[in-house]
């Protein structure tokens, strides 16, 4: 894996212009810019209107956990990602499903991303769900915030 992060490394260092590929975006740019193509990908156009591209359910909930972790890197108004998650972990780990951790959780929300194909606008809030209870278990359920911080910092958007 450390040979993908150093191709990517050394990728951005000779597309850069002052170590910044896209410009100055930013944790918080970033997170705007994912949650507008999470809405227009999932949203249904108004009558007559043309969609060019439709979130298939894997691609929303991908773009959801990366949304996510940004909403978490970001912070200000986008802590409610972060909170929503808090919230739906804590109905697991609060006691009244018997002991259970963090990780159990985790294990709940990977079931239900990869058994069920849920709707784009559901499996994307899933995503956005499970990326803060994902970072918040740490161990392997950590590595894709580990990924998107890594990526989004390699190509100077973070």
């Amino acid at each position: 894996m450390n040979e993908y992060v150093t191709l990517a490394a050394d990728l951005a260092a000779e597309f850069s212009v002052g170590d910044k590929i896209v410009g100055s975006v930013g944790m918080g740019g970033l997170a705007s810019a994912l949650t507008v193509a999470m809405v227009a990908g999932i949203k249904e156009p108004k009558k007559g209107g043309k969609r060019r591209r439709k979130l298939e359910s894997t691609e929303a909930s991908i773009l959801g956990v990366v949304a996510g972790t940004c909403y978490m890197g970001a912070g200000s108004i986008w802590v409610a990602g972060e909170s929503l998650s808090d919230a739906f972990a804590t109905v697991f780990t609060g006691g009244g499903f018997g002991t259970a951790g963090m990780g159990a959780v985790s294990l709940v929300l990977a079931a239900v991303m990869y058994f069920r194909e849920a709707r784009p606008g559901a499996a994307a809030f899933t995503g956005v769900l499970a990326a803060g209870v994902w970072a918040q278990a740490g161990g392997i359920w950590g590595l894709p915030q580990a990924l998107v911080l890594t990526g989004a910092h390699a190509i100077g958007m973070a």
